[in-house]
């Protein structure tokens, strides 16, 4: 679709012929016969698939995007979501004291409700990422070292080890929707480019663009809870592996010898590389 928009877009122009199909009809019926059939034909396929190339990897620059910090260029756009956030802040705070206020207030209460939502919509806690994903992500991290000692970062590959292979499927599957939401982004990224220079495409990139927000916030979040749920029922395979014996749950002190452990194996650069 977006090669035939872009063809659209050679044919056409950007402003009296927009949307002249009649045109667009008489250039298509020029192609369609002889060898100009044939050339065509193998310059859509062509082009079809470098363009899918393209935003596979544009789509993989994005999902890097969410583990960027809020340092460097991610700097002002960490700073702007923190602006907001501590606005929100400050409207929840307001709302929950109009609810002490007066508790039988149910407008209150939905008021409340509603500033809470708006501002975990923004991070649930202060941002620290240039993106809603990155929070997110992050945010599971911090729990499961505050609940378990556990480094996520480095307990993640020997948990993947021990799980079974149902969890591994529902967290593949998810993995692969969270892909494809980024790709949903580059495709609406794409389109907006060429609305620039033909309005018409401006509706597509707009609508995919929305989407992609509410697929990248949904996959995100099923991801997010899917890693959680695998540390809360499997780490204590990981620790039983390296010999902790454990008699109940992992205890954030069993954790932090783990995650120390975990440390020791990792590998340290070379000092004649550097």
């Amino acid at each position: 679709m977006f090669v035939i928009v872009a063809v659209a877009v050679v044919v056409l122009g950007p402003a009296q012929h927009a949307l002249d199909i009649t045109l667009l009809r008489t250039r298509a019926a020029a192609v369609s016969t002889g060898p100009a059939l044939a050339w065509t034909a193998a310059g859509f396929l062509l082009a079809t698939a470098a363009v899918g190339l393209a935003v596979t990897a544009m789509g993989g620059i994005v999902m890097a995007a969410w583990g960027a910090t809020g340092t460097g260029l991610g700097r002002p756009f960490t700073a702007l979501r923190d602006r907001r956030w501590h606005q929100a802040t400050a409207k929840v705070d307001t709302a929950v004291r109009a609810v002490l206020s007066d508790p039988n207030n149910r407008q209150a209460k939905a008021n409340a409700r509603r500033a809470v939502l708006r501002r975990d919509a923004i991070s649930e806690s202060a941002p620290n990422c240039p993106t809603w994903a990155g929070d997110r992500l992050r945010a599971v991290a911090d729990r499961v070292h505050h609940n378990t000692g556990l480094d996520l970062t480095t307990t993640w590959p020997r948990l993947w080890l021990v799980l079974p292979d149902a969890a591994r499927v529902e967290v593949t599957t998810i993995q692969e929707r969270c892909a494809s939401a980024a790709r949903t982004r580059v495709w609406g990224l794409a389109y907006l480019v060429v609305g620039a220079y033909w309005w018409p495409a401006l509706v597509p990139g707009i609508w995919l663009l929305l989407l992609s927000r509410r697929r990248i916030r949904h996959s995100v979040g099923v991801y997010a809870d899917l890693v959680e749920s695998s540390v809360d029922m499997y780490s204590r395979d990981v620790a039983k592996q390296l010999g902790f014996e454990l008699t109940g749950r992992l205890t954030p002190e069993v954790g932090t010898q783990i995650a120390e452990a975990f440390q020791r194996h990792q590998p340290r650069p070379n000092p004649t590389q550097q």
